[in-house]
């Protein structure tokens, strides 16, 4: 692993829209880093004040935080790292490599240890899918009848940096040597406050530097269970803080829940009480709604296909709101996609697949996907309707994956904003959001009337260290917002090696990549073992047609 590869597929949350991008950062990181270094030789060389300002200006920085919806009303907030802190976390975290994976060798009982990504879609990817990890624990729990169920509650957002050199090095070690940042655990320590405004509570939801400090974590508690228990007498799985414990009896599976529930006090962890419990066999593993859902069957005609669909929703949305707490539209959104659709029964189902977008909008980045790989049947002035509906809703709520997504559908659509809604993403501060409407302006896409006076007033050369920096640099790199009198990149000397090179992290040419359509008409149909040609399902289609609309028909 290393750091180009950390920065340029695990850095950006991949809940983003397509057009952030760190590639360029990725590809410039060597030339970037031997200006940088020339920039604090000179720093060095100038008199006291001039360097402790320098170090002032460097010392930490903030989060981009944007609000990711989970199901029904929860939230995770996913954290983009100021490039410069984030670019010393992955070279820390490269650069001890060979003493991370012995940490996570400690641990038998990992399904997400990190490994390399070999599609390229991230740097970094958990061993195991979180699907294998359900398979294997049914296959080797097969001998036990208990089971122990605990996960750790808001996991990366609570956990306390300083535990990092503890679990690593021991408390009695870090905490002699806590100034000594040779030690892993103190360097990783310090690294994450810094790019933390100096905070102790929390990692960033997103990059994969997380995944590795969560795995540092969560393999070491893995030896301590291991060391406790006899591994004959229990049988341990876990997936980042997802613990799944087998055992013969009920008093192992109690002495088994307290040891976890111990060890996670000691190092500040606190357990999801909802999520936890002990259970005995038999006891269904899979909710009564993914299965109806996952073995529902779409009939393979034009007509009743329709009805299938029309039912499969309604059943959708009756679990959805039975079992709130679920991810049932975003399973169901993820089943219609594979459906072989029939150009008939495109209007229900576009109209179905914007109901759920709007029902649960985490669904937007697959229903927009299937959008775009339909192309040119869709209704734009639906989606416009559906989009907007969905900037008006969320963005005084501060939701900006819901309010990013819509605006990303507009620019795939060419979709015109009405100035109102414009103006309400304009005077946000969502960062992400804010950026794709400039782009939108910048196409015609949002009248050039309305007003981004207020974005250039509020950047300031202080911006580009907080919470503001990604929006701050890129609209004026881009050119969409034109630079203050005190042009902060220019104030700002990490930054101003970025413009030299040319480093953006918007990339307005990407889109939706589309999935390969199914021809329905190069499936089986349900009612007999032959295939049917196009033109022999017309003329049936057509011949049923004058039976009369006293009733849905079965094929």
């Amino acid at each position: 692993m290393t750091q180009k590869e950390l920065l340029e597929n695990g850095y950006f949350p991949k809940e983003l829209p397509p057009p952030f991008q760190t590639k360029i950062f990725a590809d410039k990181l060597s030339v970037i880093e031997n200006d940088w270094t020339t920039v604090n030789v000179n720093i060095n060389r100038s008199q006291k004040s001039i360097k402790e300002a320098f170090k002032d200006k460097f010392w930490e920085s903030k989060w981009v935080i944007h609000s990711l919806p989970k199901v029904g009303f929860s939230r995770r907030l996913l954290g983009i790292p100021n490039p410069y802190h984030q670019s010393i976390l992955a070279k820390s975290i490269t650069n001890n490599w060979a003493e991370i994976e012995k940490i996570f060798n400690k641990s038998k009982i990992s399904n997400s240890k990190p490994i390399k990504d070999e599609t390229g879609k991230r740097a970094l990817k958990s061993i195991n899918s979180f699907g294998q990890f359900r398979k294997e624990c049914l296959i080797n729990s097969y001998d036990k009848i208990y089971e122990v169920r605990t996960d750790v509650s808001r996991y990366y957002g609570t956990i306390y940096t300083h535990i990092i050199p503890w679990i690593i090095h021991t408390k009695s070690i870090a905490k002699t040597n806590r100034k000594d940042n040779t030690l892993l655990g103190n360097l990783l320590d310090k690294n994450l406050r810094e790019s933390n405004s100096g905070q102790t509570l929390g990692i960033p939801i997103g990059p994969d530097t997380s995944l590795v400090i969560a795995e540092i974590i969560g393999c070491t508690l893995d030896e301590m269970i291991q060391k406790k228990f006899n591994t004959s007498a229990i049988k341990g799985f876990r997936y980042i803080d997802d613990y799944y414990i087998y055992c013969e009896n009920q008093a192992d599976s109690e002495k088994v829940f307290k040891y976890v529930q111990s060890i996670f006090t000691e190092f500040q962890l606190d357990i999801n009480e909802e999520k936890t419990k002990i259970s005995k066999f038999p006891f269904p593993y899979e909710p009564d709604w993914s299965i109806e859902l996952g073995s529902f069957t779409f009939r393979k005609h034009p007509q009743s296909q329709q009805t299938d669909i029309e039912r499969f929703v309604s059943i959708a949305f009756k679990h959805a709101k039975n079992n709130p707490k679920d991810s049932v539209l975003n399973f169901a959104i993820t089943v219609l996609k594979r459906i072989a659709l029939f150009n008939e029964s495109w209007n229900l189902y576009q109209s179905l697949i914007l109901k759920i977008a709007l029902s649960e909008p985490v669904t937007l980045p697959t229903v927009a996907q299937i959008l775009v790989s339909h192309g040119n049947k869709v209704e734009k002035l639906k989606v416009k309707n559906v989009v907007e509906n969905i900037i008006k809703e969320h963005t005084p709520k501060g939701h900006h994956f819901e309010v990013s997504w819509a605006l990303w559908i507009c620019k795939e659509f060419e979709i015109k904003l009405p100035n109102n809604i414009a103006k309400l993403v304009f005077e946000s501060t969502d960062a992400t959001s804010i950026l794709i409407a400039l782009d939108l302006k910048k196409n015609g896409f949002i009248n050039k009337q309305v007003s981004t006076s207020l974005i250039r007033q509020e950047m300031t050369p202080e911006t580009l260290m907080d919470e503001k920096w990604l929006l701050t640099y890129e609209a004026i790199v881009q050119g969409w917002i034109k630079s203050p009198k005190v042009n902060p990149i220019l104030e700002n000397e990490y930054f101003e090696i970025l413009k030299k090179h040319k480093v953006k992290f918007y990339d307005n040419t990407k889109k939706i990549i589309p999935f390969k359509l199914v021809d329905p008409y190069a499936t089986k149909t349900v009612s007999t073992p032959k295939v049917e040609t196009k033109e022999k399902i017309v003329k049936k289609q057509n011949r049923l047609s004058t039976v009369g609309s006293g009733g849905d028909i079965d094929y």
